[in-house]
């Protein structure tokens, strides 16, 4: 059933774009909220942090279990799909993509600044000073955005299935939504790396598959136990090595538009093959 979860909603969010009346997260916004303001959590060492994660994951965990199989397992399968949407990445990412690469083409580096702020986690405008910083960044960040989008969740579904989902994208929301700065936010972080650990080192192996195999190989071994590196920086080495990028003329508006077309074409390729490789593994177990 998680194969065909996964198949019906990509197909639903590819058809759709965006879905903003389920992907709502005003309810999140609200229950951290409320946590922030109850002191006797203050003894309870990331107590916020805890119940702000797994009081939301276990309601769906139980959820599934009561409804079961019963309709011949329907109630379970919508249920599944839906939370396996509201999982998925934010926005219109294909439009985003789009309207940055119209800007590229026009050359119009003021509104390419005012379009990265919607691919980075800050929602906020770079600190580039030229085409060629600026473009890097997109890249990285863009990158990253598909990553989290659909990869991430469709490990965490695959492997926990809807409440696996709903915990990495609720960590993915916890730093926009919790209002403490200091160590629940660093604990997130660290959580949230640890989350993208193996999917981000799946995701590059799949890149190899469908990029240029042996420098994206090369870049997947020589990262494979770094410790230091982000999921983000991790990503952009990947797609460099996989589009052979690293020698290109950022400051040429041709190449960059050329180099954002070659990104979207990379990962619904390797979107394609996580697709055949799950179903593989339906077959094989």
């Amino acid at each position: 059933m998680k194969f065909i979860v996964i198949v019906v909603g990509l197909l639903i969010l590819h058809r759709a774009g965006s879905l903003p009346g389920l992907q709502r997260d005003a309810w999140y916004q609200r229950w951290v909220s409320r946590l922030d303001g109850l002191q006797w959590l203050n003894s309870v060492s990331h107590g916020r942090v805890l119940l702000s994660l797994a009081l939301p994951v276990l309601s769906v965990t139980i959820l599934l279990m009561m409804v079961g199989d019963h309709w011949f397992g329907l109630p379970q399968f919508i249920l599944s799909l839906l939370v396996f949407l509201y999982s998925l990445g934010r926005g219109d990412l294909q439009e985003q993509v789009d309207e940055y690469r119209e800007d590229v083409k026009r050359d119009d580096l003021q509104a390419a600044y005012h379009d990265s702020a919607e691919f980075n986690q800050a929602h906020e405008e770079g600190g580039a000073e030229d085409w060629g910083q600026l473009h890097s960044e997109v890249l990285g960040a863009v990158s990253y955005r598909y990553f989290e989008r659909y990869f991430a969740v469709m490990f965490w579904f695959i492997l926990a299935g809807a409440p696996g989902a709903l915990l990495y994208r609720l960590s993915v929301l916890h730093p926009d939504m919790a209002l403490d700065e200091g160590g629940d936010q660093h604990l997130v972080s660290r959580w949230l790396r640890l989350l993208e650990w193996l999917p981000v080192r799946l995701m590059g192996l799949s890149l190899a598959f469908v990029g240029n195999f042996s420098a994206c190989l090369d870049c997947w071994r020589n990262t494979l136990f770094s410790t230091t590196s982000s999921t983000s920086e991790l990503i952009s080495g990947y797609v460099a090595a996989a589009l052979q990028s690293g020698g290109r003329h950022l400051d040429n508006p041709s190449e960059r538009e050329t180099e954002m077309g070659e990104i979207k074409s990379l990962f619904s390729r390797v979107l394609i093959f996580s697709i055949c490789m799950i179903a593989l593994l339906v077959v094989v177990l």
